[in-house]
């Protein structure tokens, strides 16, 4: 009990210390919370934090200098906790902070590079914005056409900060990864590093934006507002207004209308990555809005994760294996995905059984409701953390990162709708 309370007074202590130094960049950690992290753990859990306790130092100064990049890169991990430890998801969890907005002034330096004559294409703009995240910020205006839009404006110079970054964000990885994971970081950096370069060319952006509506064009139900290319540039990305509520406010609406909201969320998701092959792999809910009717609105095409033959087939091939009852089949699904152990053999069923007992019931009650007690993620969290040490060994490919984080984030939004709806008929109604 003496070692255990040594060892919170030490941890809890450079935990605060991790907070003020990562506050410069405008996060912060909860000290009781820190603190609770390491009472009543079994001694696995204690050598853990004594990790932890040893890095947070270390950790907190690649922060504090990694900036928006940062931010980013936590917005990007925060929602892999299924995946990963307690520890490590409270200090990306740090990072999830709303960004701090800049003045509308210096913003409209961007507009004055990048687009010279937007005085003339506009009769009002909004100084306060709209919205804002780690990388830009929107301001609401209106077109001389008469048209309202949204103009996504990059910080100055946030793609150098990001990009000079880099180098600290692989130390970053390495200090809080390298006795976690099995697998070489070298893969899932380059994912990350990916996304990132798509994330701050907005020329990419308002590409991707035309393919996915081109792509919902037949479906009225899903609306992606229509880009404004005269007034859109690699920093600049102007869009039509198209508003609706928000996940917080669909909450307040009735169960028929949110059940309708959570399945447009499931199917489209599902057809994306089963159909279309690309996939809108930030799930945050600002990322969504819904409206009266049965509409779901999608924002933001940044990140962006395209399945390779490989990938797609693979996914394909677990949800056939699935329908017909063949779990026994996923082992060798999951090799194909490159997902084994270490030492190339394949996943055991005993760990591929875990997701067919958590995932079942979605897929065989009748309806089946997403409700926070019985949340699979949350089961599956819990039997990472039972079984840490055999699954650290389980080596997995950078092309599926993103996409855990979109069905993890699926998983969440539904929940918070308390979406019910027969999931096994959505999901194969997208395959068939």
């Amino acid at each position: 009990m003496a070692e255990q309370e040594n060892l919170t007074t030490s941890a809890f202590g450079r935990f605060l210390k991790m907070g003020a130094l990562a506050g410069r960049v405008g996060f912060s950690l909860v000290g009781e919370k820190a603190l609770g992290l390491f009472l009543g753990e079994d001694s696995r859990e204690l050598r853990m934090a004594k990790s932890w306790a040893k890095n947070a130092e270390k950790i907190a100064e690649t922060l504090g200098r990694l900036k928006g990049g940062a931010m980013k890169i936590g917005q990007m991990l925060s929602i892999q906790e299924a995946l990963l430890p307690k520890e490590l998801t409270l200090v990306l969890k740090t990072l999830q902070r709303d960004a701090p907005t800049v003045s509308a002034r210096i913003m409209y330096e961007t507009l004055d590079g990048d687009i010279p004559d937007w005085r003339e294409r506009i009769t009002e703009i909004d100084d306060k914005p709209l919205a804002a995240a780690s990388i830009g910020q929107v301001h609401r205006a209106r077109l001389t056409d008469g048209r309202e839009v949204a103009i996504k404006i990059q910080y100055p110079k946030i793609d150098k900060a990001i990009f000079s970054d880099l180098k600290n964000l692989r130390r970053l990885f390495e200090l809080i990864l390298e006795s976690m994971l099995a697998a070489n970081l070298d893969h899932l950096f380059a994912e990350i590093e990916a996304r990132l370069t798509e994330e701050v060319d907005y020329t990419r952006e308002l590409k991707r934006i035309e393919e996915f509506r081109k792509f919902y064009a037949d479906r009225p139900e899903i609306l992606i507002p229509k880009p404004v290319p005269e007034m859109s540039s690699q920093r600049v990305l102007t869009t039509e207004l198209t508003m609706g509520f928000s996940i917080e406010e669909a909450r307040r609406h009735g169960q028929a209308e949110k059940n309708i909201w959570g399945r447009l969320l499931f199917r489209s998701l599902v057809e994306q990555l089963l159909v279309f092959r690309q996939i809108q792999s930030d799930p945050n809910p600002a990322n969504y809005a819904f409206r009266d009717g049965g509409q779901l609105i999608l924002y933001d095409f940044g990140s962006i994760k395209e399945l390779p033959d490989w990938l797609h087939k693979g996914y394909v091939d677990t949800v056939a294996a699935c329908r017909a009852g063949r779990f026994d089949e996923l082992t060798t699904v999951l090799a194909a995905l490159k997902v084994t152990l270490k030492n190339g053999e394949p996943v055991p069923y005993k760990h591929v059984q875990l997701f067919r007992d958590v995932l079942s019931p979605v897929f065989v009650e009748r309806p089946y409701r997403f409700l926070p007690d019985r949340d699979p993620i949350k089961k599956i969290v819990a039997y990472n953390r039972e079984n840490f040490n055999e699954l650290k060994e389980i080596t997995f490919p950078g092309d599926v990162l993103f996409i855990d984080r979109a069905i993890i984030g699926l998983v969440g939004n539904l929940t918070a709708l308390a979406a019910e709806a027969n999931w096994s008929d959505e999901l194969f109604a997208v395959v068939d």
